[in-house]
């Protein structure tokens, strides 16, 4: 789905969707398990965290988690990284 709406562009909800796909691709597995994509408005991607720390830790990352989001969806279309801090859902654990 996600290849689809990369080609055919989007808008609204497809495009907040393809970001929020593309940063869970690129924050990495341990990042991408402890944090969610909450929001995306005018270049700015505003993701939610459960800690302050962790908050900060991202804020340290933007530029290159912003370079990252750029190699996957071009360059220009996320300019930017925000925090929130408050619940998280927990990822899903894999089948055992």
């Amino acid at each position: 789905m996600s290849g689809l709406l990369a080609r055919i562009g989007g808008s609204g909800r497809a495009l907040e969707y393809r970001v929020f796909d593309a940063y869970a691709q690129v924050a990495g597995a341990i990042l991408a398990a402890r944090s969610a994509p909450d929001a995306f408005r005018d270049g700015t991607l505003i993701v939610r965290t459960p800690s302050a720390a962790l908050a900060h830790e991202i804020t340290l990352l933007r530029a290159e988690l912003v370079a990252r989001l750029a190699d996957v969806l071009g360059p220009g279309l996320v300019r930017d990284i925000r925090t929130r801090v408050g619940g998280v859902a927990p990822a899903p654990r894999p089948p055992r």
